[in-house]
């Protein structure tokens, strides 16, 4: 399936990215790319729903995810995936990505801890993605045709009033799917 583990450092420029913008004050977002994952084939990834653009700020405030940046990437293999991160301050940062990887493909990459998952009528499997603090990141890829919805999310460290330390990643994942995956379109 290729380095999968790109997507770490993605989400920590992410995160770094997010801080930024919420320091400074500004609204604009830019492209996230990993370094050497520009291929000379450019993949489709499932259409019909744009995580940047069709998520209601309904949606996102009830999550409170503010910081919009755009998260376009691929890992030097035929995967690629389109979307956006937004963070919550120092709770969780979280990527919406339509890709072409499928569950199936999930399944057979042997994340650690994999999980069945049924999220809005459609199959879903999660996984943790870093051996090394596996408390900290999940993915759920919940199944649309031609690939996946994939939300990566990972966790901040705070133990504080509103901070995230003691809560499950894959369980803020799932509760993250299962509020945006109701919006996908039926035939998608």
């Amino acid at each position: 399936m290729g380095n999968w583990r790109q997507r770490t450092r993605v989400t920590g420029m992410m995160i770094a990215a997010g801080a930024a913008v919420l320091v400074s004050g500004c609204g604009s977002s830019g492209n996230q790319h990993a370094s050497g994952a520009a291929t000379s084939t450019t993949v489709e990834v499932p259409q019909g729903f744009d995580p940047c653009n069709d998520i209601p700020s309904s949606v996102l405030d009830s999550l409170q995810l503010h910081s919009k940046i755009e998260d376009d990437m691929g890992d030097g293999t035929p995967n690629h995936w389109q979307g956006c991160g937004w963070v919550r301050s120092n709770y969780y940062s979280v990527s919406v990505r339509m890709t072409n990887v499928t569950v199936d493909a999930v399944r057979q990459h042997h994340d650690q801890d994999p999980r069945e998952l049924t999220i809005a009528g459609r199959p879903a499997v999660s996984s943790r993605q870093a051996p090394d603090h596996p408390d900290r990141q999940c993915t759920v890829n919940v199944q649309v045709k031609g690939g996946s919805i994939e939300f990566f999310l990972e966790k901040g460290m705070d133990r504080g009033e509103g901070g995230s330390g003691d809560l499950d990643a894959c369980d803020m994942a799932r509760d993250v799917a299962t509020k945006i995956t109701p919006l996908l379109p039926a035939t998608l």
